[in-house]
Protein backbone atom coordinates (compact mmCIF):
# COMPACT_ATOMS: atom_id res chain seq x y z
CA UNK A 1 0.00 0.00 0.00
CA UNK A 2 1.03 3.99 -0.04
CA UNK A 3 2.32 5.86 2.58
CA UNK A 4 -1.03 6.52 4.99
CA UNK A 5 -0.35 9.71 6.42
CA UNK A 6 3.31 9.66 6.27
CA UNK A 7 3.15 6.28 7.53
CA UNK A 8 4.52 3.05 5.67
CA UNK A 9 1.90 0.16 5.88
CA UNK A 10 3.23 -2.75 4.02
CA UNK A 11 0.60 -4.55 0.80
CA UNK A 12 -1.15 -7.71 1.91
CA UNK A 13 0.69 -11.11 1.41
CA UNK A 14 -1.08 -12.57 -1.37
CA UNK A 15 -1.73 -15.79 0.62
CA UNK A 16 -3.17 -13.70 3.48
CA UNK A 17 -7.24 -14.04 3.83
CA UNK A 18 -10.27 -12.15 4.72
CA UNK A 19 -13.39 -13.37 6.18
CA UNK A 20 -16.53 -11.65 7.34
CA UNK A 21 -18.43 -12.83 10.38
CA UNK A 22 -21.32 -11.40 12.95
CA UNK A 23 -21.38 -11.71 16.43
CA UNK A 24 -23.26 -11.80 19.12
CA UNK A 25 -21.38 -10.19 21.67
CA UNK A 26 -18.90 -7.44 21.63
CA UNK A 27 -17.23 -6.87 24.99
CA UNK A 28 -15.83 -9.43 27.05
CA UNK A 29 -14.46 -8.98 30.67
CA UNK A 30 -11.23 -8.98 30.72
CA UNK A 31 -8.39 -9.96 33.29
CA UNK A 32 -6.13 -7.99 33.25
CA UNK A 33 -5.76 -5.43 35.89
CA UNK A 34 -6.81 -1.74 35.63
CA UNK A 35 -9.27 -2.79 32.51
CA UNK A 36 -12.64 -4.30 32.54
CA UNK A 37 -13.78 -5.11 29.53
CA UNK A 38 -11.67 -5.66 26.10
CA UNK A 39 -13.14 -5.14 22.48
CA UNK A 40 -11.18 -6.78 19.80
CA UNK A 41 -13.07 -6.39 16.01
CA UNK A 42 -10.71 -8.68 14.59
CA UNK A 43 -9.97 -12.13 15.00
CA UNK A 44 -6.21 -12.81 13.83
CA UNK A 45 -3.50 -10.32 12.85
CA UNK A 46 -1.79 -9.60 9.74
CA UNK A 47 1.57 -8.93 11.91
CA UNK A 48 2.46 -12.46 12.37
CA UNK A 49 4.89 -11.87 15.28
CA UNK A 50 6.62 -14.50 16.37
CA UNK A 51 5.69 -14.51 20.18
CA UNK A 52 2.15 -13.56 19.92
CA UNK A 53 0.02 -14.95 22.84
CA UNK A 54 -3.37 -15.45 21.01
CA UNK A 55 -2.84 -18.61 19.55
CA UNK A 56 -2.48 -20.41 22.71
CA UNK A 57 -5.59 -18.45 24.18
CA UNK A 58 -7.29 -19.64 21.28
CA UNK A 59 -5.57 -23.07 21.25
CA UNK A 60 -4.74 -22.60 17.26
CA UNK A 61 -2.00 -23.80 15.08
CA UNK A 62 0.77 -21.31 15.60
CA UNK A 63 1.99 -22.03 11.71
CA UNK A 64 -1.55 -20.49 10.53
CA UNK A 65 -1.28 -17.73 12.75
CA UNK A 66 -0.78 -14.43 10.77
CA UNK A 67 -2.24 -15.58 7.52
CA UNK A 68 -5.97 -14.71 8.02
CA UNK A 69 -7.90 -11.87 9.76
CA UNK A 70 -11.41 -12.43 10.68
CA UNK A 71 -13.59 -9.13 10.48
CA UNK A 72 -16.65 -8.63 13.10
CA UNK A 73 -19.01 -7.13 10.70
CA UNK A 74 -21.09 -6.04 13.26
CA UNK A 75 -19.12 -5.35 16.09
CA UNK A 76 -19.70 -1.72 16.89
CA UNK A 77 -23.81 -2.14 16.45
CA UNK A 78 -23.46 -4.97 19.15
CA UNK A 79 -21.64 -2.39 21.20
CA UNK A 80 -23.65 -0.26 20.85
CA UNK A 81 -26.62 -2.14 22.11
CA UNK A 82 -24.27 -3.88 25.26
CA UNK A 83 -23.07 -0.01 26.66
CA UNK A 84 -26.45 0.54 27.37
CA UNK A 85 -26.95 -2.61 29.35
CA UNK A 86 -23.78 -3.33 30.56
CA UNK A 87 -22.08 -1.33 34.25
CA UNK A 88 -19.58 1.19 32.61
CA UNK A 89 -16.06 0.53 32.31
CA UNK A 90 -12.77 1.02 30.80
CA UNK A 91 -12.53 -0.61 27.58
CA UNK A 92 -9.35 -1.70 25.91
CA UNK A 93 -9.07 -1.82 22.23
CA UNK A 94 -7.40 -4.53 21.38
CA UNK A 95 -5.88 -7.00 23.99
CA UNK A 96 -6.27 -9.96 21.40
CA UNK A 97 -5.39 -8.37 18.10
CA UNK A 98 -4.65 -4.78 16.42
CA UNK A 99 -7.19 -2.56 15.93
CA UNK A 100 -5.71 -0.95 13.19
CA UNK A 101 -3.89 -3.62 11.05
CA UNK A 102 -4.45 -2.89 7.32
CA UNK A 103 -8.07 -4.13 7.21
CA UNK A 104 -9.50 -1.33 9.54
CA UNK A 105 -8.70 0.82 6.39
CA UNK A 106 -10.84 -0.85 4.64
CA UNK A 107 -13.82 -1.91 7.37
CA UNK A 108 -13.26 0.80 9.80
CA UNK A 109 -14.76 -1.10 12.57
CA UNK A 110 -12.45 0.54 15.29
CA UNK A 111 -13.67 3.77 14.27
CA UNK A 112 -17.53 2.54 14.60
CA UNK A 113 -17.03 0.90 17.72
CA UNK A 114 -14.50 4.18 18.99
CA UNK A 115 -17.93 6.32 17.99
CA UNK A 116 -20.19 4.10 20.05
CA UNK A 117 -17.96 4.75 23.29
CA UNK A 118 -18.16 8.33 22.90
CA UNK A 119 -21.71 8.83 22.85
CA UNK A 120 -21.90 6.35 25.83
CA UNK A 121 -19.06 8.49 27.71
CA UNK A 122 -17.22 5.41 28.28
CA UNK A 123 -13.51 5.29 28.76
CA UNK A 124 -10.73 3.89 26.59
CA UNK A 125 -7.36 2.78 26.25
CA UNK A 126 -6.08 1.89 22.45
CA UNK A 127 -3.19 0.18 22.06
CA UNK A 128 -1.79 -0.47 18.57
CA UNK A 129 1.46 -1.29 16.18
CA UNK A 130 0.24 1.23 13.28
CA UNK A 131 0.07 4.43 12.71
CA UNK A 132 -3.01 4.38 11.13
CA UNK A 133 -4.64 5.32 14.46
CA UNK A 134 -3.30 8.88 13.58
CA UNK A 135 -6.88 8.60 11.31
CA UNK A 136 -9.21 8.74 14.53
CA UNK A 137 -7.20 11.58 16.38
CA UNK A 138 -10.49 13.57 15.64
CA UNK A 139 -12.74 11.28 17.83
CA UNK A 140 -9.62 10.54 20.50
CA UNK A 141 -9.54 13.96 21.55
CA UNK A 142 -13.61 14.29 22.23
CA UNK A 143 -12.91 11.50 25.04
CA UNK A 144 -12.98 13.11 28.36
CA UNK A 145 -11.32 9.50 29.79
CA UNK A 146 -8.46 8.01 27.18
CA UNK A 147 -5.17 6.84 26.57
CA UNK A 148 -3.44 5.87 23.77
CA UNK A 149 -0.72 3.66 23.19
CA UNK A 150 1.92 1.99 21.26
CA UNK A 151 3.46 -1.55 21.32
CA UNK A 152 7.21 -0.42 21.22
CA UNK A 153 9.05 -3.50 22.77
CA UNK A 154 12.44 -2.76 21.50
CA UNK A 155 14.37 0.55 19.94
CA UNK A 156 15.89 -1.85 17.34
CA UNK A 157 14.41 -1.87 13.97
CA UNK A 158 16.57 -5.07 13.15
CA UNK A 159 15.63 -7.13 15.85
CA UNK A 160 11.88 -5.48 15.09
CA UNK A 161 12.54 -7.27 11.83
CA UNK A 162 13.12 -10.71 12.98
CA UNK A 163 10.25 -11.10 15.15
CA UNK A 164 7.14 -8.52 13.45
CA UNK A 165 8.31 -9.23 10.08
CA UNK A 166 4.75 -7.55 9.23
CA UNK A 167 5.00 -5.17 11.63
CA UNK A 168 5.29 -1.35 11.07
CA UNK A 169 8.65 0.14 11.92
CA UNK A 170 9.85 1.33 15.29
CA UNK A 171 10.76 4.96 13.56
CA UNK A 172 6.85 4.93 12.74
CA UNK A 173 5.32 4.28 16.12
CA UNK A 174 7.40 6.60 17.82
CA UNK A 175 6.64 9.42 15.30
CA UNK A 176 3.02 8.43 15.73
CA UNK A 177 3.27 8.16 19.32
CA UNK A 178 4.88 12.12 19.22
CA UNK A 179 1.89 13.28 17.08
CA UNK A 180 -0.38 12.07 19.75
CA UNK A 181 1.14 13.88 22.56
CA UNK A 182 1.16 16.59 20.33
CA UNK A 183 -2.78 16.32 19.98
CA UNK A 184 -2.53 17.21 24.13
CA UNK A 185 -3.65 13.23 24.17
CA UNK A 186 -1.92 11.20 27.29
CA UNK A 187 0.59 8.18 25.32
CA UNK A 188 1.77 5.25 26.48
CA UNK A 189 3.84 2.38 25.38
CA UNK A 190 3.43 -1.21 25.71
CA UNK A 191 7.10 -2.37 26.31
CA UNK A 192 5.76 -6.08 25.95
CA UNK A 193 7.03 -8.71 25.79
CA UNK A 194 10.31 -7.00 26.28
CA UNK A 195 13.35 -7.75 24.42
CA UNK A 196 16.80 -7.41 25.35
CA UNK A 197 18.59 -4.28 24.59
CA UNK A 198 20.13 -4.86 20.99
CA UNK A 199 21.81 -2.38 18.98
CA UNK A 200 23.55 -0.42 21.12
CA UNK A 201 20.38 -0.01 22.88
CA UNK A 202 20.94 0.75 26.54
CA UNK A 203 17.56 1.63 28.89
CA UNK A 204 18.77 5.44 29.65
CA UNK A 205 18.97 5.73 26.16
CA UNK A 206 15.60 4.51 25.39
CA UNK A 207 14.13 6.28 28.46
CA UNK A 208 15.54 9.28 26.62
CA UNK A 209 13.50 8.82 23.60
CA UNK A 210 10.17 8.05 25.35
CA UNK A 211 10.45 11.44 27.50
CA UNK A 212 11.52 13.19 24.64
CA UNK A 213 8.10 12.12 22.84
CA UNK A 214 6.09 12.83 25.49
CA UNK A 215 5.17 9.10 26.31
CA UNK A 216 3.52 9.25 30.32
CA UNK A 217 3.10 6.00 31.16
CA UNK A 218 5.16 2.15 29.90
CA UNK A 219 4.00 -1.07 30.63
CA UNK A 220 5.56 -4.22 30.43
CA UNK A 221 5.22 -8.05 30.70
CA UNK A 222 7.82 -10.78 30.05
CA UNK A 223 7.44 -13.34 27.02
CA UNK A 224 5.25 -16.67 27.59
CA UNK A 225 7.56 -19.02 25.55
CA UNK A 226 4.66 -21.61 25.30
CA UNK A 227 2.64 -22.98 22.79
CA UNK A 228 5.33 -22.93 20.29
CA UNK A 229 6.82 -19.97 20.38
CA UNK A 230 10.26 -20.83 21.04
CA UNK A 231 10.26 -22.28 18.02
CA UNK A 232 8.67 -20.01 16.25
CA UNK A 233 11.50 -17.56 17.49
CA UNK A 234 14.55 -19.92 16.82
CA UNK A 235 13.38 -20.11 13.30
CA UNK A 236 13.94 -16.54 12.66
CA UNK A 237 16.62 -15.73 15.02
CA UNK A 238 18.84 -18.27 12.83
CA UNK A 239 21.77 -16.85 11.33
CA UNK A 240 20.98 -13.35 12.47
CA UNK A 241 23.72 -11.41 13.44
CA UNK A 242 21.96 -10.13 16.78
CA UNK A 243 20.39 -13.67 17.43
CA UNK A 244 22.84 -14.21 20.47
CA UNK A 245 21.52 -11.16 22.14
CA UNK A 246 18.07 -11.50 21.07
CA UNK A 247 17.69 -15.21 22.53
CA UNK A 248 18.22 -13.57 25.84
CA UNK A 249 14.67 -12.79 25.38
CA UNK A 250 13.34 -15.80 27.54
CA UNK A 251 16.09 -15.23 30.28
CA UNK A 252 14.24 -14.15 32.97
CA UNK A 253 17.54 -13.31 35.81
CA UNK A 254 19.06 -11.19 32.79
CA UNK A 255 15.50 -9.48 31.96
CA UNK A 256 14.65 -8.58 35.69
CA UNK A 257 18.13 -6.75 35.73
CA UNK A 258 17.11 -5.03 32.18
CA UNK A 259 13.94 -4.13 33.35
CA UNK A 260 14.82 -2.99 36.88
CA UNK A 261 17.22 -0.49 34.88
CA UNK A 262 14.73 0.30 32.27
CA UNK A 263 12.14 1.17 35.11
CA UNK A 264 14.23 3.43 37.19
CA UNK A 265 15.70 5.31 34.19
CA UNK A 266 11.93 5.90 33.38
CA UNK A 267 10.58 7.18 37.34
CA UNK A 268 13.87 9.16 37.09
CA UNK A 269 11.89 11.23 34.08
CA UNK A 270 9.03 11.59 35.46
CA UNK A 271 7.56 8.53 33.41
CA UNK A 272 5.06 5.59 35.06
CA UNK A 273 6.26 2.03 34.99
CA UNK A 274 4.33 -0.95 35.65
CA UNK A 275 4.86 -4.55 36.01
CA UNK A 276 8.55 -4.67 36.14
CA UNK A 277 8.12 -7.10 39.06
CA UNK A 278 6.95 -10.11 36.93
CA UNK A 279 10.22 -10.05 35.82
CA UNK A 280 11.26 -11.80 39.57
CA UNK A 281 7.99 -14.44 39.71
CA UNK A 282 9.12 -17.53 39.08
CA UNK A 283 6.01 -18.00 36.32
CA UNK A 284 6.02 -22.06 34.90
CA UNK A 285 7.89 -21.24 31.18
CA UNK A 286 8.92 -23.13 28.12
CA UNK A 287 13.24 -23.90 28.26
CA UNK A 288 15.44 -20.90 27.15
CA UNK A 289 15.88 -20.16 23.85
CA UNK A 290 19.15 -21.15 22.67
CA UNK A 291 21.19 -20.18 19.21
Amino acid sequence: MDDLMGIHVPPPREDFAIREVFVDHALRKDPLPHIDYSFNPYVGCFHQCAFCYVPRLMQTDRAAWGRSVVVKRNAASVLAREVRKLPRGLVAISTATDPYQFVEGMYRITRHALEVLLRAGWPVSVLSRSGLMLRDVDLFVQFKEIEVGMSVPTLDDNARKLLEPWAPSIESRLRCLRELADAGLTTFVGFAPAYPPTGGWTAGAIADIFESIDVRKVFTRPLDARWGVRESMLARLEDSAVSRDLARISDRGYMAGFIDELAAECKARGIEFRNAEEFRIGVRMAPSLKV
